[in-house]
């Protein structure tokens, strides 16, 4: 009988295991993802878009409701019956919120907080030998996990303390990342042929109040001065933080083709008595003029928001000046979020509560006003010139630098042969835009 001896080097082992990313919840969440696979890469490891040829999986859980912690726990339960041999890896605001109940569930095989996810690779090392002079020569869309464009933190944590919000004992205390890195960022990524970046975080609006003489202002116009990105994107701001500096730069004749004219500025609430104990820092009337003002004086605008319907004590007369207000905006489309009592919150102490079948109700009402502000806003660009920005090399659609949806047309005949492509809209399906290339 004959035996061969095989050899293997363990680092060409590990080095080539293969890891399979999931993000849930917030842009954040997708620009921390996005550094996890960049950092794996980097590592000589894989990212794989199969679960199945994966021998390591990555869930970076949301924890801003009760319903995201069920979906990262019914996921994580998922990927392990289905996958027994794979390691199971959780990482977010879900166990940094309560690590205990990840650990309770048993199947979790490594636990990595949003406080040591700088540390990822390193932490993974003790599990797998890792080789970090491996050359690895991987692309943009491995980093980007099969998106088109790129998120990027310029701050995290957050300092407001709204009342309703887990985020910031999550997320920390407020801390802006320096300019010099985020444009080293994202000249990298331009350079591996990204296109698109968006600018990420808790609280972009205070971005630099820890750093000497700077802000938002001055940080997109650095970027915009010191990079060759193709768009630029804000996340979201809240209506106080904006400003005449801020603002002039969608019109600034070097900057206003790349930026893109899409804002997202939250209301949470229509009404100012709801507003005031939430915490927030705004009324009714500034989300109002704000709102007015961009739709004026930026062209192509279009402005999103977020609502939280149900907060303790909201009353009928509260929902019906939010749904007024609403009618009245000139909001694209409303995200809509049914209250969820978080402990560790202060609304979770409040009294009056609000019964779920009366927030399930109120919920449904601002949704189908939401689906007519986006009909209105789609029907507005019916004949205008768009530019999309192609979700893949084969792909025949993609986001508008106003982030409506696009779709080519069944009978347009030629794929398109560039990333963004000018296009003509010319109807709307299943409320996304249909159009041809613009020759």
């Amino acid at each position: 009988m004959h035996y061969i001896l095989i050899i293997y080097n363990i680092n060409d082992i590990c080095n080539h295991m293969n890891v399979y990313i999931e993000t849930h919840g917030c842009k954040l969440n997708i620009a921390d993802s996005q550094k996890i696979s960049k950092d794996f890469l980097s590592s000589g490891f894989n990212i794989s878009e199969d679960i199945n040829k994966s021998e390591i999986f990555v869930l970076n859980s949301c924890t801003v409701t009760k319903s995201a912690d069920k979906k990262a726990r019914n996921r994580l339960r998922s990927i392990k019956k289905n996958h027994p041999n794979i390691h199971l890896i959780a990482t977010g605001c879900y166990p940094q919120r309560n690590k205990e109940e990840v650990l309770e569930l048993g199947i979790v095989d490594t636990i990595i907080k949003n406080e040591e996810k700088d540390n990822f690779i390193k932490i993974i090392s003790e599990k797998f030998p890792v080789n970090n002079k491996v050359e690895n020569n991987y692309g943009v869309e491995s980093i980007l996990l099969g998106r088109t464009r790129a998120s990027i933190a310029i701050q995290k944590g957050c300092n407001q303390i709204c009342s309703y919000c887990i985020v910031p004992k999550v997320r920390g205390p407020e801390n802006s990342i320096e300019p010099k890195e985020i444009i080293n960022q994202i000249n990298y990524l331009e350079s591996k042929g990204c296109k698109e970046v968006v600018l990420t975080g808790t609280q972009l609006g205070t971005y630099g109040f820890d750093l000497k003489n700077y802000n938002l202002y001055k940080l997109l116009k650095e970027i915009l001065s010191n990079t060759k990105i193709l768009r630029l994107r804000l996340s979201s701001v809240q209506p106080h933080e904006f400003n005449e500096d801020l603002l002039s730069l969608w019109n600034h004749d070097n900057f206003k083709k790349r930026l893109c004219p899409h804002f997202h500025i939250p209301l949470q609430s229509g009404s100012d008595k709801i507003l005031k104990s939430m915490r927030r820092k705004y009324t009714t009337f500034q989300f109002t003029e704000i709102t007015k003002k961009i739709k004026s004086s930026i062209k192509n605008s279009s402005i999103t928001t977020d609502l939280i319907v149900g907060f303790p004590d909201e009353s009928e007369v509260d929902h019906i000046n939010t749904k007024n207000l609403l009618k009245n905006s000139n909001i694209t489309e409303v995200h809509v979020f049914p209250y969820s009592i978080r402990p560790g919150t202060t609304a979770f102490y409040l009294d009056n509560k609000i019964q779920p079948s009366i927030i399930t109700k109120r919920a449904k009402e601002i949704r189908e006003i939401s689906n007519k502000l986006k009909m209105k806003h789609l029907l507005s660009l019916i004949n205008s010139e768009q530019n999309v920005l192609w979700e893949n090399s084969k792909s025949n659609s993609g986001y508008t630098e106003n982030y409506s949806y696009f779709s080519l047309s069944n009978n347009e005949m030629s794929l398109p042969n560039s990333s963004i492509s000018k296009v003509k809209v010319k109807s709307i399906e299943n409320e996304n835009l249909i159009g041809f290339i613009s020759k």
